[in-house]
């Protein structure tokens, strides 16, 4: 009697777990916060979107424009402490590095796919369980490969006051 409820879990277990999070995407959300814990800087980096990445090198090219002695008040802000040294060779990819080394909570993402939506043939947006709510995180398939769009990323829904 053991063995066929034992069964039985299991099954209704895959099965729930198949329409959630046996899409491709959600092994990319899955790998990205698996990296973020492990410090994977660079793995992490890797599972980004260009567009993504450009946008960490864009503000990165800003802060060099602006030069060390105005952005360091604003990176110190941040807990992002670098050198005068760093700043100079400041990237996209390292300002990410120091921003999440120095972020409590992206080692504590959760991985705990709830739903994956389809949105087009490229695009599916991942719904992650966070202890502040629901997290929506974009995929878009490049080269073959999923990675995270973080680009339109918003925070989590306030919960309702009543």
């Amino acid at each position: 009697m053991f063995f066929r409820i034992s069964v039985a879990a299991v099954a209704a277990s895959m099965i729930l777990l198949a329409g959630c999070g046996n899409h491709p995407a959600s092994d990319s959300i899955k790998a990205f916060t698996i990296a973020l814990a492990d410090s994977s800087w660079t793995e992490a980096w890797e599972l980004m979107t260009p567009e993504t990445q450009a946008a960490w090198d864009s503000t990165a090219v800003v802060m060099q424009r602006f030069g060390y002695t105005e952005c360091s008040g604003y990176l110190q802000s941040l807990s992002v402490p670098v050198t005068e040294e760093e700043f100079a060779e400041l990237t996209g990819e390292l300002l990410f590095t120091r921003m999440v080394q120095s972020s409590s909570e992206a080692s504590e993402l959760s991985c705990a796919v709830r739903e994956v939506e389809t949105v087009d043939s490229l695009t599916v947006l991942v719904r992650i369980a966070t202890s502040e709510g629901d997290q929506i995180i974009p995929a878009r398939l490049h080269s073959g490969r999923w990675l995270l769009d973080l680009t339109t990323l918003t925070p989590p829904p306030e919960p309702l006051l009543e």
